[in-house]
């Protein structure tokens, strides 16, 4: 597992991004596999910077990433100080909107996601992704990890 912490601001978004890339080796991890988790690592970081800002909060953004070192799982974990829950996931997202998407996003690309409150305050929203080939799967569902390893 790999931490990171940023600020929250704007700039952490794509600063997550190039943290995320290259632990999901391209050695380990094919194109179609990567992209949707770095794109998703962008969304949560941007939704917990505005989060953060909602509730004035200059904390910083926790990002976890656990990638299966044989490459069949990736979880990922985004904190922040805000204790407001996730809204629902949006039907849909008006084309001429500049935002709204993220939660979208996330439902769409992971296998499983969800949030839980801290003990310490804000919350954790996770990400599951499964990386192998369904009939590849079959001895996963005893090893997957728990979302959120670290509730800061």
């Amino acid at each position: 597992m790999t931490c990171l912490h940023l600020p929250p601001v704007p700039a952490s978004a794509g600063a997550a991004r190039r943290w995320a890339a290259p632990l999901l080796s391209a050695e380990l991890l094919s194109a179609d596999v990567r992209d949707p988790i770095i794109l998703v690592v962008s969304e949560l970081v941007t939704n917990a910077v505005a989060a953060e800002e909602a509730v004035g909060a200059v904390d910083d953004i926790g990002i976890e990433l656990d990638v299966d070192p044989a490459g069949r799982y990736v979880t990922l974990s985004v904190t922040d100080a805000s204790d407001r829950p996730l809204p629902a996931i949006p039907q849909a997202v008006p084309g001429n909107e500049d935002h709204g998407r993220g939660l979208l996003l996330l439902h769409a690309l992971a296998c499983r996601h969800g949030w839980v409150p801290r003990p310490c305050g804000g919350k954790c929203v996770w990400a599951f992704f499964r990386c192998t080939p369904a009939a590849e799967r079959s001895d996963l569902g005893a090893t997957e990890p728990s979302p959120c390893l670290a509730t800061q």
